[in-house]
């Protein structure tokens, strides 16, 4: 594969956003090739590195793309997608790269190929137009108060398709103006690509009639390679099960106290991560915290892992053949969660559903289960299979060749 100038976007609305695009950029060096990241910088510990030339891009705020999500809102405005489309356009023509590898930067389906430059998306597959199981089950929703969960998902199943097109409507308009045909629904939006990549496998989220242009390249898993702090030989010396909680960049922090106070009550040790969204203290000599861990290495030693259903800490936690439960949030989480009970490696539940005898009968399943904790061991091998290391550069030289 010859060397060629690639260009990486990371859409920074969410640290994973930006993680996953700089684990591949990581490896498209390793293969010789320039690469440029372009990034607003919101997550400088994975998207800074002195192996590319950066690329400063515009974002929506983390803070106002959360809000946007709780209240079920689309997430841009068609004024935010014209402005995108413009700083896309004169990224590509000024970068001229010979690919462009897109994480979340939905308007690069526009700008990519007003320019003529090749797109490959990174996407999860539990929002391909070809999943499996196309069922969709509600996020955290203030209706859920009056319907109970159970009624919320009938609800949101029967206005999916409606809201839907809804939330590729001011997109629809811009991709008109270009000439460009309309989305039909919110996965065909979220996947649209050259090539679309898959960020898992396909045992964990199957699909059915895949194109050839879509690939899945393995779970792109990033952690940091922060250092270890000095309470880590401490926490992991103390004879208890150990349990890795981190909510992540967009979980519900306030929940984190009570999710202490029930692993202590399980007799569980805490390696807690806050990603720098609390102050959280405790007293216990068994709740050990830093903003940020070494996740792998964290789920590592844990016994079991605790955060938020997104893919990133999923992920983490699955390499290493730990179960996880998620405290799901906004749709993606509970979609990546829904996914992960299915294949039976984790539990979920919804924010707002959190006891503490749910989350202690969770607890108490994901170090108990035998099933459950067999599966997730079994992913450690499929996890070496699907390496993105190996299947990304495939992929990638079909663009080059």
């Amino acid at each position: 594969m010859t060397a060629s100038k690639l260009l990486f976007v990371a859409e920074a609305v969410s640290l994973a956003h930006v993680a996953r695009p700089s684990v591949l950029a990581h490896r498209a060096v390793e293969l010789g090739h320039e690469v440029v990241f372009a990034s607003n910088g919101q997550f400088p510990i994975c998207s800074a590195s002195p192996e590319w030339q950066s690329h400063t891009l515009q974002s929506i705020a983390p803070a106002l793309f959360l809000q946007r999500l709780a209240a079920g809102q689309p997430v841009y405005t068609e004024a935010e997608l014209r402005q995108y489309v413009e700083a896309d356009i004169r990224m590509l023509e000024s970068v001229r790269p010979a690919a462009v590898v897109g994480d979340y930067r939905l308007s690069l389906s526009v700008a990519a190929r007003k320019v003529g430059i090749p797109l490959l998306s990174i996407a999860n597959a539990h929002w391909s137009p070809f999943a499996l199981d196309q069922r969709m089950q509600a996020p955290e929703m203030a209706p859920a108060r009056y319907l109970g969960y159970a009624g919320l998902d009938l609800v949101f199943r029967a206005v999916w398709p409606w809201a839907s097109l809804h939330h590729c409507a001011a997109m629809n308009r811009v991709r008109k103006d270009h000439g460009l045909p309309p989305y039909r629904t919110l996965r065909e939006y979220y996947c649209d690509g050259d090539l679309t990549l898959y960020s898992d496998t396909p045992g964990l989220v199957p699909t059915e009639g895949l194109p050839a242009s879509h690939h899945y390249v393995g779970p792109i898993v990033w952690s940091p390679t922060t250092a270890l702090p000095e309470w880590w030989e401490q926490a992991l010396s103390q004879g208890r099960p150990l349990a890795y909680i981190t909510l992540g960049s967009t979980g519900s922090v306030d929940l984190l106290p009570g999710i202490i106070e029930a692993c202590l009550a399980e007799g569980l040790s805490c390696l807690v991560a806050t990603a720098g969204r609390s102050d959280f203290r405790s007293d216990s000599p068994h709740v050990f915290s830093a903003p940020y861990l070494p996740g792998s290495d964290a789920a590592a030693r844990a016994d079991l892992v605790v955060c938020n259903g997104g893919s990133a800490t999923v992920q983490q936690a699955l390499q290493k053949g730990r179960p996880v439960l998620g405290i799901c949030s906004n749709l993606d989480q509970v979609l990546t969660m829904k996914a992960m009970q299915q294949a039976g490696v984790g539990r979920y539940f919804r924010a707002g559903q959190f006891a503490q005898p749910r989350m202690r009968q969770a607890l108490r399943d994901l170090a108990t289960d035998p099933s459950l904790r067999a599966r997730a061991g079994a992913m450690v091998g499929e996890f070496a299979h699907w390496d993105p290391r190996i299947h990304f550069p495939r992929v990638l030289d079909t663009v080059l060749a």
